[in-house]
C-alpha cells in the first residue's frame, strides 16, 4: 500500500482551479490560433511556385495549317504552360478556337493586326499594343510589341510579346526595334517581374541581343539553362525552314527573356526547344518553340 504524504501540497488549490476554469475558453482559443499560424507558416514555407512560359511563331495559316495546328494543340496540352506567347496568329476567330480547345481560361489579343496573342492561366488586368516606328523598307507592314499585365498567384507580372523584321539586311532596323521594345518594357513593367517572349529574327551574338543582355540587364533564359547548346529554333531539320535556306540561316531566333530574377522568375529551373519533331512529314510550324520553367527561389 502506498501511503499519501499529508504534507505534500496539492498541485492546484480551489482558487487556482477556478481561475483556469474561468479562462479555459480563452486559453483554448489562443492554443488553436497559435497552432493554426504555425501550420500556415509550415505550409507556406514548404510550398514553392513554379511557372512555365512558352513562345512559338505559329506560321500563320500556311502549309498544311490545320494538321500543323493539331500538333500545336497537342503540344500545348502536353507542356501545360501557364503563359503562352504566340506570334503570327492573325485570325481572331481561330485564336478564340485555340483558347477553347487548349483549355486556357484567358486569351489576350492586341486589337491590331500584330499577330501577337497570349494564352494565360492568369487573369489579364490591362494591356497595350505598341506600333513600332522602326519599319523595314523591305516590308509593307508594321511591327508591334504587345503588353499584358496579369494577376499571378504571387502578384502582378508583366508579359511582352514581339516579332522583329526578318530579312538579313534588316539588322539596323532590328536594332531600332530593340530600342523601342526596351523603352516600352521599362515604361509598362515599372519594376514588377516581366517576361519578354517572341520571334526576334536575330542570333544570340548580334547587337540587339547584346543590347538586351548587356545594357538592359535582361536574362536570356535558354542561354542560362543550356549554355553549351545552340538551341536552334530556325532549324534546317524542319522541312519548312529548309525550304527557305537561301533566305534565312540556321540560328536561335526565338527567345524568352526576363527583365530580372524576381518573384516568380527568381530562378530558372530549365529551358528547352519544343515543337521540334514532325509527325510524318508535318511539323507544328516553320519555327521551333521555346519553353522555360521558372521557380520563385
Amino acid at each position: 500500500m502506498i501511503s499519501k504524504n499529508r504534507n505534500t501540497k496539492e498541485p492546484f488549490g480551489s482558487f487556482e482551479l477556478s481561475l483556469i476554469t474561468y479562462h479555459l475558453p480563452l486559453i483554448t482559443q489562443l492554443v488553436k490560433r497559435t497552432f493554426f499560424y504555425l501550420l500556415i507558416g509550415l505550409l507556406l514555407g514548404g510550398c514553392h511556385f513554379n511557372m512555365k512560359v512558352i513562345s512559338l511563331n505559329t506560321w500563320q495559316e500556311k502549309g498544311p495549317w490545320q494538321e500543323r495546328w493539331e500538333l500545336i494543340l497537342k503540344g500545348l496540352e502536353k507542356y501545360d504552360a501557364d503563359i503562352v506567347g504566340l506570334q503570327e496568329v492573325f485570325n481572331m476567330e481561330w485564336a478564340e478556337e485555340v483558347r477553347k480547345r487548349s483549355g486556357y481560361p484567358y486569351l489576350a489579343v492586341s486589337g491590331k493586326h500584330s499577330g501577337l496573342i497570349f494564352l494565360s492561366k492568369f487573369k489579364p488586368l490591362e494591356q497595350e499594343c505598341l506600333t513600332m516606328k522602326s519599319r523595314s523598307p523591305n516590308e509593307d507592314y508594321d511591327r508591334y510589341a504587345f503588353y499584358v499585365r496579369v494577376a499571378a498567384p504571387q502578384g502582378d507580372i508583366a508579359l511582352f510579346n514581339t516579332h522583329f523584321s526578318w530579312k538579313a539586311s534588316d539588322g539596323a532596323v532590328r536594332m531600332s526595334q530593340a530600342d523601342e521594345l526596351a523603352e516600352f518594357v521599362k515604361n509598362k513593367a515599372q519594376g514588377i517581374p516581366a517576361v519578354i517572349v517572341g520571334d526576334f529574327n536575330t542570333a544570340p551574338d548580334t547587337d540587339p541581343i547584346g543590347f538586351f543582355k548587356n545594357e538592359q540587364g535582361w536574362i536570356d533564359t535558354y542561354a542560362v539553362a543550356e549554355p553549351s547548346s545552340a538551341g536552334l529554333t530556325w532549324d534546317y531539320r524542319n522541312s519548312y525552314a529548309e525550304a527557305e535556306r537561301e533566305k534565312m540561316a540556321e540560328r536561335r531566333i526565338d527567345y524568352i527573356f526576363i527583365s530580372q530574377k524576381k518573384g516568380p522568375f527568381a530562378g530558372i529551373r530549365s529551358s528547352k526547344v519544343i515543337f521540334n519533331e514532325p509527325v510524318g512529314d508535318v511539323w507544328p510550324s516553320d519555327h521551333l518553340g521555346v519553353l522555360t520553367e521558372f521557380s520563385d527561389q
